[in-house]
């Protein structure tokens, strides 16, 4: 019984050092976490590096986009298209289909046929970006819906030069290689 006592205040220590450090690594995640919620209250704060999460990333792009900041947005999105976590990815292909699209209809509306090179850009990048949205996750119909937007208002191709042909072809015979007088 002696024995059993003097061995409990030593266990008795390391369940204390034990349970003490558990509290400071949860403490340190909480920490962690609150800092990640005051930048998601704060988009503009966000400072993007190298290792800062994606879900940061995501918000700061979502922030830009919202602020009309259209092309440091799409680089956003565009580092995110390539993220390990596939809804994410989803989302960030689908705003980066939308963002191509809204600046393809803000182009077509007012100038038409004027920036047709530019409108046909943006709406085929549109595109891409949606199908492959869709491609992981087939059941998303707002990507589905801009998808079939981006259909209808791609502008019709431009209309080609006609090729003004003035020689004559008396006989079909005359331009095919072959032997000579026409046959055996």
């Amino acid at each position: 019984m002696a024995t059993l006592n003097r061995k409990l205040p030593g266990t008795w220590w390391l369940l204390l050092t034990l349970s003490l450090s558990v509290v400071t690594l949860a403490a340190a995640k909480l920490a962690v976490i609150s800092q990640r919620n005051g930048l998601l209250n704060d988009p503009a704060a966000i400072t993007i590096e190298p290792d800062t999460p994606a879900s940061i990333v995501f918000a700061k792009a979502c922030w830009l986009a919202r602020n009309g900041h259209w092309q440091d947005a799409q680089q956003l999105y565009r580092s995110l298209s390539g993220s390990t976590d596939p809804d994410l990815r989803e989302r960030a292909l689908y705003n980066l289909g939308t963002l191509y699209l809204g600046q393809a209809a803000a182009l077509w509306n007012p100038r038409g046929v004027l920036e047709y090179t530019a409108v046909t850009t943006l709406v085929e990048l549109s595109k891409e970006s949606l199908q492959a949205a869709l491609r992981l996750n087939p059941d998303h119909l707002e990507a589905r819906y801009n998808l079939e937007y981006a259909y209808r208002i791609t502008p019709p191709p431009k209309e080609k030069p006609k090729a003004d042909f003035k020689g004559t072809k008396p006989s079909v015979f005359a331009t095919m290689p072959g032997i000579p007088g026409g046959g055996p």
